[in-house]
């Protein structure tokens, strides 16, 4: 447990006191729309049940969080940047491509889309989640170390808005008013959606509409509405959205091959299309799923996130990025930057190649599993492998199968103690990790590939936060896949 970081109230809290704050808190998460669909039916809105969250905010040390603010814009820049690099991109995933099919879909229509000149449409909507923890180290200092970057379906932001709302709520009544420090103002909901009202209105067309691409059945379908309710609200109503999976795409969706425009059912304009989907293999289960992408990718749409920006979002270059000198080839004219996004980084090896360097890695991680975390290229808060699991795949793999695949050091997050709260399920005290994500958007139009400062930005926003919490014996961390509860942070 980590010393000097507590909420000013006590724990435990007395059962009877417990079970009326449980209680309270449910019924303010189904009045407030604080919900999730049950995960026996997912596709279905006829059921819903409060979103898994923590009774109380985490506490969480303020030098550390403000870090993680600090340098979000330059986490959008850096992604922003990277995203219109086609050569860098190719090179880097030349090896992962080998074995994994998702990522040589992704690079595949990236290769079309940049024939001839590059994308029809220059400009690009960035939304971003950048995924921290708080490493404590051997001494019991406090570091902020990278997870992940999402840039495609961010996600849970409309919920941890509504879950630091409950949480002042349930502190007030333990006896304590949090300020503005303690408990900070968390409006993602705003901050997605500006965002695609920015993109949406420069396209032009007061006509022209939304599409939001969608998985068939979403569990977590309330915390999407909740931004397109937004955006309807920005809009004075002027907005119409359609959502529709990448399956219904491939028989609405084409594009005027003269004009480029991306026509719905042949007539309707389509000026944005916001992807809450497309991140998982899962989403293109047939060649008709993938060709409904490259429709889209194709068209003058403004696409959130575009090809490249996805193709830059993979574990791969988050790696690649900790090698030396290649977040300063990205931001030449903003060196300061450099340092903020590089104290950020966890150990990261590629394993690829057979050099001595990756032979000493992957035989220290067999020797010493519980220091390192291997992941695939995938999102979403899966697939990764941990312990003895890591020492059958690094034995098993050959070598394609294991150049799609990083190592990553394994953080030693910072230890508290919350309450988990889950439908049907006891509540009680336990010991619980973090995952803390600060959200942002970026709207701009691309530069030249080989210039990646010619980009032009109009937009770099950041605004937002969220604590996904665990127990701390469990080791995937998406809400989604039932490992983690929201949270915000309480800072000390």
């Amino acid at each position: 447990m980590s010393a000097g970081l507590r909420l000013p109230v006590e724990l435990p809290i007395p059962e009877s006191t417990l079970q009326t704050l449980r209680e309270d808190a449910v019924d303010w998460a189904h009045a407030h729309g604080m919900v999730m669909r049950t995960a026996e039916r997912k596709g279905n809105g006829d059921i819903c049940q409060a979103a898994p969250f923590a009774l109380l905010p985490s506490p969480f040390p303020a030098d550390v969080f403000r870090q993680a603010q600090d340098v979000q814009k330059a986490m959008n820049l850096l992604y922003f940047r990277i995203s219109f690099d086609f050569e860098y991109l190719k090179n880097w995933h030349s090896e992962v491509v080998k074995s994994d099919d998702f990522t040589r879909g992704l690079l595949s229509i990236l290769g079309k889309v940049m024939e001839g000149g590059g994308p029809r449409q220059k400009k690009m909507l960035l939304t971003q989640r950048s995924d921290y923890m708080c490493h404590v180290g051997p001494n019991g200092e406090r570091e902020l170390k990278q997870i992940e970057v999402n840039n495609i379906a961010v996600s849970m932001g409309t919920l941890s808005e509504r879950c630091t709302k409950l949480h002042r709520r349930v502190l007030k009544r333990l006896g304590f008013t949090a300020t503005e420090e303690q408990v900070p103002e968390n409006r993602p909901t705003d901050v997605l959606a500006t965002g695609l009202f920015e993109a949406w209105k420069d396209f032009g067309d007061p006509k022209a509409i939304v599409l939001v691409v969608v998985e068939n059945v979403n569990q977590n379908q309330i915390d999407q509405r909740w931004i397109e309710y937004k955006l309807e609200e920005l809009s004075e109503g002027q907005i119409e959205m359609v959502r529709l999976n990448l399956t219904q795409c491939a028989e609405r969706v084409t594009v005027d091959e003269s004009s480029g425009r991306l026509l719905l059912d042949g007539t309707v304009r389509v000026g944005l299309v916001y992807f809450r989907a497309g991140y998982s293999p899962e989403n293109y289960p047939t060649e008709v799923e993938w060709k409904a992408r490259e429709t889209i990718e194709l068209s003058d749409a403004i696409k959130c996130p575009w090809i490249g920006l996805q193709a830059a979002n993979t574990k791969k270059i988050q790696q690649v990025l900790a090698k030396e000198g290649q977040v300063e080839r990205f931001l030449p004219d903003h060196p300061e930057m450099v340092p903020l996004i590089r104290a950020t980084f966890a150990g990261l090896w590629g394993l690829e190649n057979d050099d001595e360097e990756t032979k000493v890695i992957v035989e220290e991680a067999k020797a010493h599993p519980e220091r390192f975390v291997l992941k695939p290229q995938l999102e979403g808060g899966g697939g990764n492998f941990y312990g003895e699991e890591i020492v059958q795949k690094l034995n098993s793999m050959s070598k394609d199968e294991r150049s799609a695949h990083i190592l990553m050091q394994r953080i030693r997050p910072l230890v508290v103690k919350n309450y988990l709260v889950r439908a049907l399920t006891e509540t009680k005290l336990s010991n619980v990790v973090g995952e803390l994500g600060i959200y942002g958007y970026l709207y701009g139009t691309m530069g030249a590939e080989t210039k990646p400062e010619s980009g032009v930005v109009t937009s770099n926003v950041s605004g937002g936060q969220i604590i996904r919490s665990k127990c701390e014996d469990v080791n995937e961390g998406g809400v989604a896949v039932g490992a983690a509860v929201i949270d915000t942070p309480f800072l000390c």
